[in-house]
């Protein structure tokens, strides 16, 4: 249907409807970026910068599957993030709950706090193990500084033994508050390849770009892993996925490097002082390769077949243009049709 201002006024009126669009979609990608969930400092900033650099690929000359691709870039980005978060946290809550359970175990053994101060610490450490929201955690560290308070009293009332016992909680304490304090995840590595992530092939990729050698991204698809997955389940897919990693790793010299980007998608950085069609013709003697991999699914063994699509890209800026063609790629192979 034709709204009345749209017949009136003709292109005018799309280019406002297109204007105020982008600025609903501008708003959109700052609100994500600025009131996502900090957790692993690393981790925040290169999802504000995948923000960034998203809305300024949503130019108003871009096409509607260039939209689609970055706004399936955008969910997947906040899907990552979200999980890598959610870690960070279960591991910050983790090390909470091992530093309640060390100072419970050292108030009992050293035998000179009032059974109340163990009760007191045992009942935090329970409390501690359901915490899942910041308000309760402020919570049970104002319960820990008021038992912790009583301890250091009796302590100080027990001189000979208690200053012993204090001296050990301190230092259990300082250790508990070094590893919270230097947690880092660190890169990520795929569990069903053992590979690097997207992120650090991405920083590969641009590192490439920024260096004077020639170099090119070797882009494989496996196919019809999801058909496999549909039907076998996701740890034979992973299986599978392993088999072609396995395969490329073996196959590709020592200094490329091979990461698992999203889905079915394996990519390598190459570097080669040769042309692009040598690079093909090189990559085409084992990436094309059709494997057969028997997998144990149940009572039975099943014997599957697995082979994957690729393409050779030359490394020439700009690093959003590169990573744009890999993705349609990716989507060519990987389409329902």
């Amino acid at each position: 249907m034709i709204s009345l201002r749209t017949y009136l006024m003709g292109d005018a009126a799309k280019e406002d409807l297109e204007s105020s669009y982008r600025r609903m979609i501008d708003l959109f990608l700052q609100g994500i970026s600025l009131h996502a969930v900090e957790g692993d400092q690393a981790d925040y900033q290169r999802f504000r910068s995948d923000m960034d650099r998203f809305a300024g690929r949503l130019a108003p000359q871009a096409s509607v599957t260039e939209r689609f691709v970055v706004v399936g870039e955008v969910l997947r980005a906040l899907e990552d993030y979200n999980r890598h978060t959610s870690k960070f946290l279960r591991i910050q809550n983790t090390e909470l709950q091992n530093m309640v359970a060390m100072l419970t175990q050292t108030v009992i053994a050293v035998g000179t706090s009032s059974e109340t101060s163990v009760a007191g610490l045992q009942q935090i450490e329970k409390a501690l193990e359901r915490t899942r929201m910041v308000e309760d955690i402020h919570s049970v560290k104002a319960q820990l500084g008021e038992c912790l308070k009583s301890v250091r009293g009796e302590s100080l009332r027990q001189k000979a033994d208690g200053k012993a016992a204090l001296d050990k909680i301190q230092q259990e304490l300082a250790h508990s508050m070094q590893r919270i304090g230097g947690l880092s995840l660190g890169p990520k590595t795929d569990p069903a390849t053992g590979l690097p992530g997207k992120p650090e092939a991405c920083k590969a990729i641009e590192e490439a770009m920024a260096s004077p050698n020639p170099a090119f991204v070797l882009v494989a698809v496996i196919n019809r892993l999801e058909v496999v997955i549909a039907r076998f389940g996701s740890a034979i897919g992973d299986q599978g996925l392993a088999v072609a990693a396995q395969h490329f790793r073996t196959a590709l010299p020592a200094g490329d490097r091979l990461y698992r980007w999203d889905g079915p998608v394996l990519i390598a950085v190459l570097s080669r002082e040769t042309a692009i069609d040598s690079v093909r013709e090189e990559i085409g003697r084992f990436a094309g390769k059709k494997l057969e991999k028997s997998f144990a699914i149940g009572s039975r063994s099943v014997s599957l077949p697995i082979s994957a699509s690729w393409a050779i890209f030359p490394t020439v800026p700009p690093l959003d243009a590169l990573l744009r063609k890999v993705e349609i790629f990716i989507a060519a192979q990987t389409s329902p049709d």
